[in-house]
């Protein structure tokens, strides 16, 4: 019987471990490469352990973020405007208007038409027809029903609680639009933009089937009140007054608190929120009481500086000077309390998809990484 090759080189090798004397290790020598072997295991399971860890807080941190921010999602009977309004970055396009009373409109960031639901607060971004690449002005109707967009000289209004549309073509009139506002009654649309000509023009349109009263000739320059005695205009620099325009076209002004505006405000209006109630997106410079970009309501100049009030509205608004436009009808009106709530916490009304959490992402990457370069080094050093 034939032996295979391999068990002959087993069986001499065996052979001569049994015949050869052990090499001499000294105790304080093996005591050390025990040690230096429980050191190894421990590093190794503690490598593993930080790396789920790191996993675990990005998780916790995202979880946690969204538990907090979904504090508040019911539905508010009537409609409100929300107590923060972000930019939500790029949403899914929809094509369907018919959304329901809408409290805030504007151009994010990505260039899309978002509008925000009044009885939720939810975040939509609308595919309207005809939007221009420069997106032109975007005009939420004070009742929060409408929608108007320009693009060019063509003006278009959408009803936000059916989904309709009214189109106005293009006119030698209206040959470029570049303003849009509501009459205080969401019943007529005004216009401001130039002619076929180049020369500054400006209108008024009819929204549906109502048709308002006449508005004055001033109530082009900026946003008429409900008492058609007013008309609210813009300040692109900070100034130390609201500037309002009289029947007549005699210009005054409403000046505004020192305490809040040292060195004054630039003040868009938005709207009216009662006959003598102005909104406003104001913008503080650096030094301000609110800094940046915020909403406002204070009394307009008709009344008595006794009867005067100035609230910050809301303070949470995009801070790159993108214009809002407000449904002010949603304002309640005041009780005459600093304590009232003029807006209303929905939550996190943003699909968890849609919120950037990548940063978090990134923060558990770059810690489990020195985790692990640290570990690295103890190992080299222990080990070495």
């Amino acid at each position: 019987m034939t032996t295979h090759p391999d068990q002959d080189l087993s069986t001499t090798l065996r052979r001569i471990a049994d015949s050869t004397d052990p090499l001499p290790v000294a105790d304080d020598l093996w005591r050390r490469g025990q040690r230096a072997r429980r050191r190894g295991r421990v590093l190794a399971v503690a490598a593993v352990l930080a790396v789920l860890a790191s996993v675990g807080g990005v998780v916790t941190l995202v979880s946690a973020d969204r538990e907090v921010r979904t504090a508040s999602t019911e539905v508010v009977e009537g409609g409100a405007i929300p107590s923060r309004i972000e930019d939500p970055g790029e949403l899914t396009l929809e094509p369907d208007l018919e959304i329901g009373r809408a409290s805030v409109a504007f151009f994010s960031e990505t260039g899309q038409a978002v509008v925000v639901g009044a009885d939720d607060g939810r975040y939509h971004a609308l595919d309207l027809p005809d939007l221009s690449r420069d997106l032109g002005p975007l005009a939420l109707s004070p009742d929060g029903r409408h929608l108007a967009w320009s693009s060019h000289g063509r003006i278009h209004s959408a009803d936000l609680d059916d989904g309709s549309q009214t189109y106005y073509p293009s006119h030698p009139e209206h040959a470029s639009v570049i303003a849009l506002r509501w009459a205080p009654d969401s019943s007529q649309l005004l216009w401001n933009g130039t002619n076929e000509d180049g020369e500054k023009s400006g209108g008024v349109l009819p929204a549906g089937d109502y048709i308002g009263g006449p508005l004055l000739p001033s109530a082009l320059r900026g946003i008429p009140s409900p008492t058609n005695q007013l008309v609210a205009t813009s300040s692109s620099l900070p100034s130390d007054a609201a500037r309002f325009v009289r029947r007549r076209g005699r210009v005054v002004e409403r000046h505004l608190p020192e305490d809040l505006y040292p060195s004054g405000a630039a003040v868009t209006p938005v709207g009216w929120a009662a006959d003598h109630l102005v909104v406003a997106q104001a913008y503080g410079p650096p030094g301000s009481y609110v800094e940046g970009q915020h909403l406002v309501l204070f009394t307009s100049p008709d009344r008595p500086e006794s009867e005067w009030t100035y609230r910050i509205l809301l303070r949470d608004i995009p801070q790159n000077a993108v214009p809002l436009s407000i449904a002010v009808d949603l304002v309640p009106d005041l009780d005459g309390t600093s304590s009232q709530q003029l807006t209303h916490d929905f939550g996190d009304t943003l699909a968890p998809d849609q919120r950037d959490i990548s940063w978090l992402i990134g923060l558990g990457v770059a810690a489990a990484i020195a985790v692990l370069l640290g570990l690295r080094w103890l190992w080299r050093r222990f080990l070495g």
